[in-house]
């Protein structure tokens, strides 16, 4: 009777370790999945951006409060208007950005010589 309770403790420690190996797989998984960290990081800054720009807002005078309301107010539709135009230009955007920024380091490396 002694061999089967040694076989089900076996059984049970070669579940147990496949229950561990299953949980630091998915812990590595998660610690290598950089989309998924970068998407973290990226609310965690956002969501602390917003709480600093809460509790500036606050500590300012009263017709300045108002007169952000205003701007932002006006300044919502506009923003969304233009990411909405911009998005399918997106890859001309960003590559004209990138040969403005190369266009930057090659005049400033010219004028140090």
């Amino acid at each position: 009777m002694s061999e089967p309770s040694e076989v089900d403790q076996i059984k049970a420690q070669v579940e147990q370790s496949r229950a561990d190996l299953a949980d630091t797989v998915d812990e590595l998984a998660e610690r290598l999945n950089v989309k998924s960290q970068a998407k973290a990081k990226a609310d965690d800054l956002r969501s602390a951006a917003a709480a600093k720009a809460t509790r500036l807002k606050q500590s300012m005078p009263a017709p300045v409060q108002h007169a952000i309301d205003t701007v932002a107010a006006k300044a919502t539709p506009v923003a969304r208007r233009t990411a909405e135009v911009a998005r399918p230009h997106r890859s001309k955007i960003l590559a004209g950005a990138a040969a403005a920024t190369m266009a930057l380091v090659i005049l400033r490396r010219r004028r140090g010589r």
